[in-house]
């Protein structure tokens, strides 16, 4: 039996939204686009599922467009709005599905500034300067955890540029820490179905009442913007899980482990970026030893954490060295990201573990 620490990657699917999507593939596997009675029962389910998720989000007056991932999310956004004209701000450290995007544009000509961050792994509002048509930025950065004060950043970027779109990557902030995409003034934000215990392979993109993107592929009409045959399941799952996760018993649940981790850290680690959400740490181990080391090690004992966001491709970190971290120092962390399931015998056996190895460096 694993001990799973490494949350941030992926949950474990609730059993609830499994029991739906199995009652979902058999009973109402019709095409939602067909027209006979039990296509438009499916339909209605669809609709039921979206108002689910946009009122946990606070944007019932807005639209959702369900898609693969929130990686599709944030590409139809960058790729949607940008032209040769547009100019585009995104955040160093971003995750891979916006930054990659982002440099491809940027690769190919278009007018793109990246700003650093500070040394805790917020942005310094300081550094926003020029003028911008899209702007790019996660609510929860997914190596360090680090929440980034996204009312702050967006009252700044509407004083400066009031006709600016503001997308919002909030894929580790979705249901496990309260923000509201009306109240924060956002153009759109993209989330993700297994990051709550939901399934994977889903996701969706807010978009703003009247906003409008291009879309980057064709076909049929579906959904605004995205073509392509409902999934069934999994969006009837992706509202489940959004159901069952209880933003405010989970976030007790988790900063007590939170909590408990830090104070019982092993002497000589750390911690990276600021320390204000319980759902992602970034470990600094000390003296020469490896990340990668030390999670083979763990591992051997059923004990599975991370070293950043599974997408990066890479062990190295650009979230970390933008806050300035060398790059064999970001060589030399874990991240730890706990769910609702986890416990604080699983924290206590993590750091037993953790103490023993390093101690043989």
């Amino acid at each position: 039996m694993y001990i799973y620490l490494d949350n941030a990657a992926t949950t474990r699917q609730h059993p609830a939204v499994t029991d739906v999507m199995a009652k979902t593939a058999s009973e109402d596997f019709f095409n939602s686009s067909a027209l006979y009675p039990p296509s438009v029962v499916v339909k209605n389910k669809i609709q039921v599922a979206r108002e689910v998720i946009l009122k946990k989000l606070g944007g019932n007056s807005g639209d959702l467009v369900f898609t693969s991932g929130a990686t599709e999310s944030n590409n139809m956004v960058i790729f949607g709005k940008a032209t040769k004209r547009t100019r585009i701000l995104c955040l160093e450290g971003e995750h891979s599905s916006v930054y990659a995007p982002v440099k491809y544009l940027k690769d190919n000509g278009y007018d793109i500034t990246i700003i650093p961050l500070q040394s805790d792994g917020r942005a310094n509002l300081g550094d926003i300067r020029g003028v911008y048509d899209l702007v790019l930025f996660g609510l929860v950065n997914s190596d360090t955890g680090t929440i980034q004060d996204a009312k702050a950043i967006v009252q700044s970027l509407r004083r400066s540029f009031p006709k600016a779109h503001i997308h919002c990557d909030a894929t580790q902030a979705f249901c496990k820490i309260p923000f509201n995409v009306v109240e924060l003034d956002l153009d759109s934000a993209s989330i993700s179905g297994h990051k709550i215990c939901g399934p994977k392979g889903i996701g969706a993109l807010y978009l703003k009442k009247g906003v409008h993107l291009d879309p980057i592929m064709l076909g049929g009409g579906q959904q605004p913007i995205r073509p392509g045959t409902e999934n069934n399941p999994a969006v009837l799952g992706f509202a489940k899980a959004v159901e069952v996760f209880n933003t405010n018993e989970n976030f007790a649940h988790v900063s007590a482990l939170h909590a408990h981790l830090i104070k019982s850290l092993p002497q000589g680690v750390t911690v990276n970026g600021i320390n204000n959400n319980p759902y992602i740490t970034n470990l600094q181990l000390s003296g020469r030893v490896l990340g990668q080391t030390v999670l083979n090690a763990l591992a051997i004992d059923g004990i599975l954490v991370g070293l950043g966001s599974a997408c990066s491709g890479s062990n190295k970190s650009r979230t970390l060295s933008a806050m300035g971290i060398s790059d064999q120092r970001a060589k030399q962390v874990l991240r730890i990201s706990f769910c609702p399931e986890n416990t604080a015998a699983e924290v206590d056996n993590f750091i037993s573990k953790l103490s023993e190895i390093l101690k043989k460096f």
